[in-house]
């Protein structure tokens, strides 16, 4: 599906365009997005004819997905996720917007109407009467991290809760429209009052209008409740929640190649990491809470990265944990590996209803690719449309810890503008002032698919072998001048370094950034990822050089091996060709290694304090 430069500039007000003045920069809502696996679709059996009170979710207890198919329907759109608030009240809320359970859009580039709900399942009201005080509660943002709903609209964009009475008829019982951007969650509490809802099959949704081209007009909800015995205010619960997400455990990256990690673990990894706690709870006292923080290697050993305690006043949002990774020990093993954060809180806390929003974790990747992004988007980025000129690029800064070879360019495109069209992939060495080369060292056309496979985000694109790169290069995308929007995703809950994203049009470099003037929009990361083979690519060392270093005793039977000559570090590669031991760097540059390796023909590859590399063949032998 495309559209024109005129058709999309007439529609300003439905895409919200937010713009950088300075760098024609353009950052677009999300205009599709994943199925929303359904995370518990229960059979038969397992669905009661109706649920009982109290009804209470905070959607900390499932997945990134559609809504819990035990307390909701869920074909109705909604998506629970940590991705989309902003300072949420506990971890997870049910995001509702323009786009379908499928991900698709509702419909097309002008139209507004009716988009997401999120309703419940029937819940057994019959036994209760007007004076049990029955309210129905949540929390509401309107806007996410991807900027606000659009105001004054001839049709409202506007937030709805609805009853269903006896009679199997919703009745509209609430609407709030559109306020703009809000950053905090709001509370708001509405009774359920009438004799015509307390019945056997009551029912209750919170649904949304706006635009149904995409995820512009967004609203989240979060820690929805209902019960008896409650007033308008009611907004405590005796319950302290987690709620920011964890940051990468990585210092400069969301992810990185374990070849690249195990150069300098304990630099690579971040100095700080933190979330944040919530308490609901209305006092008057403080509560005492203390939280435990780990870093683990999943299959692996685990290491205390944060701790503490503290009493917590009634009602203070917000407040930081904040724990420090680099106490971790992460094994130089060459597997790849996965780190898993993971902060708990220690309460006194019994109700089972909200004892999962005292744990939140996340996820890192030590594999073969480089990232900034988790993986997820909240946005979409463009180059600047052009009906003629040069080539455009958008380019991101990668710095190795030594030599490798990229192999393909991992990259997500939003098939709905970007599917047909043809791009090049590139890499680019250093110009000498911190910007890409004028020209590529390495270039592939690729026609982006129209479909994807159920689930997969990224399309990889080989390049046609290896490119060597050295201690920094460039990898990009670039499209010929066309006048459509061709739209790629954009994570905005992790920015990459500064001087990091660039952008070429015209045939000139200029830094780039996905941050808008407004404030509405943050730095955010393009969802590419360059793929490493983990071969280093220095340059050999001569022959007179290499004369001068020697193994023995070659072959060994015990695994232990005497290095003759001086060098900085060394790897084994198999007869293959491939990294099957690094030396850890504790033991850099020592005389002796010690191989953990089985009998067969291998290669030691020393890499000398010029960055120069001598090989020298090894043979293990049986003891």
């Amino acid at each position: 599906m495309t559209f024109s430069l005129r058709s999309f500039f007439s529609s300003a007000a439905l895409l919200s365009l937010a713009v950088v003045e300075a760098q024609a920069q353009v950052v677009q809502p999300l205009g599709a997005e994943p199925p929303h696996a359904i995370i518990h679709r229960p059979n038969a059996a397992q669905r009661p004819t109706a649920l009982t009170l109290p009804f209470f979710d905070d959607f900390s207890r499932q997945k990134e997905g559609a809504p819990d198919g035990l307390r909701w329907e869920t074909t109705g759109g909604a998506l629970v996720n940590n991705r989309f608030p902003r300072r949420p009240i506990s971890r997870g809320v049910a995001t509702l917007d323009g786009l379908d359970a499928q991900g698709n859009p509702r419909g097309g580039i002008s139209q507004l109407g009716d988009a997401d709900a999120l309703t419940s399942l029937p819940i057994d009201l019959s036994g209760q009467t007007v004076a049990n005080n029955l309210f129905l509660s949540f929390f509401w943002q309107a806007g996410t991290v991807g900027g606000p709903p659009a105001t004054n609209n001839t049709r409202p964009i506007a937030l709805y809760v609805d009853f269903k009475d006896a009679a199997d008829q919703w009745q509209q019982v609430w609407q709030l429209r559109s306020p703009g951007d809000t950053t905090n969650f709001r509370f708001k509490a509405l009774p359920i009052n009438q004799a015509d809802f307390l019945h056997a099959n009551f029912q209750f949704r919170i649904r949304v209008s706006g635009y149904l081209y995409n995820a512009r007009d967004a609203w989240s909800v979060d820690y929805v409740r209902l019960d008896r015995n409650r007033t308008a205010t009611d907004s405590a619960y005796r319950d302290i929640a987690l709620s920011k997400p964890l940051p990468s455990a990585l210092k400069r990256f969301t992810a990185m190649p374990i070849t690249q990690f195990n150069q300098n673990p304990t630099q690579e990894l971040a100095d700080r990491t933190a979330t944040s706690m919530n308490n609901l709870d209305a006092g008057p006292a403080p509560t005492p809470i203390s939280w435990e923080g780990y870093l683990d290697v999943l299959g692996g050993g685990s290491s205390l990265i944060a701790e503490g305690n503290r009493s917590l006043d009634a009602g203070l949002r917000q407040q930081p944990i904040i724990g420090n990774p680099r106490r971790a020990t992460v094994p130089t093993t060459p597997a790849a590996k996965q780190l898993r954060q993971r902060v708990y809180l220690i309460s006194n806390e019994t109700s089972p209803l909200t004892l999962s929003n005292d744990t939140i974790s996340r996820i890192t990747d030590l594999a073969d690719y480089y990232a900034y992004d988790d993986g997820t988007a909240e946005a979409t980025i463009s180059l600047p449309p052009a009906s003629t000129g040069p080539a455009s690029y958008h380019a991101l800064r990668f710095d190795l810890n030594r030599p490798d070879q990229i192999r393909a360019i991992q990259l997500a495109p939003l098939l709905l503008t970007a599917g047909g069209r043809t791009i090049t992939i590139n890499i680019w060495d250093d110009n000498g002032n911190g910007q890409p080369a004028a020209t590529p060292k390495a270039s592939k056309s690729f026609t982006i698919p129209t479909t994807l496979p159920t689930g997969q985000t990224f399309i990889t694109i080989p390049f046609d072998s290896p490119v060597p790169v050295t201690t920094r290069f460039y990898a990009g995308y670039g499209q010929a001048s066309t006048p459509q929007f061709v739209q790629f995703q954009v994570d905005l809950n992790n920015a990459p370094p500064a001087n990091t994203f660039f952008r070429n049009e015209f045939g000139a470099w200029s830094p780039a950034s996905t941050a808008t003037t407004g404030g509405y929009i943050p730095a955010g990361s393009l969802l590419l990822r360059p793929v490493t083979t983990g071969v280093i690519t220095a340059a050999v060392a001569p022959a007179e050089v290499a004369t001068q270093y020697q193994l023995y005793p070659n072959p060994t039977t015990n695994g232990q091996v005497q290095v003759q000559g001086r060098y900085a570090r060394a790897a084994v590669l198999d007869a293959l060709g491939r990294v099957v031991w690094e030396q850890p760097t504790d033991q850099a540059g020592e005389a002796t290694l010690h191989l953990p390796l089985s009998a067969g023909l291998y290669f030691v590859r020393l890499t000398l304090a010029n960055g120069q590399t001598v090989t020298k063949r090894l043979a293990l032998a049986q003891p």
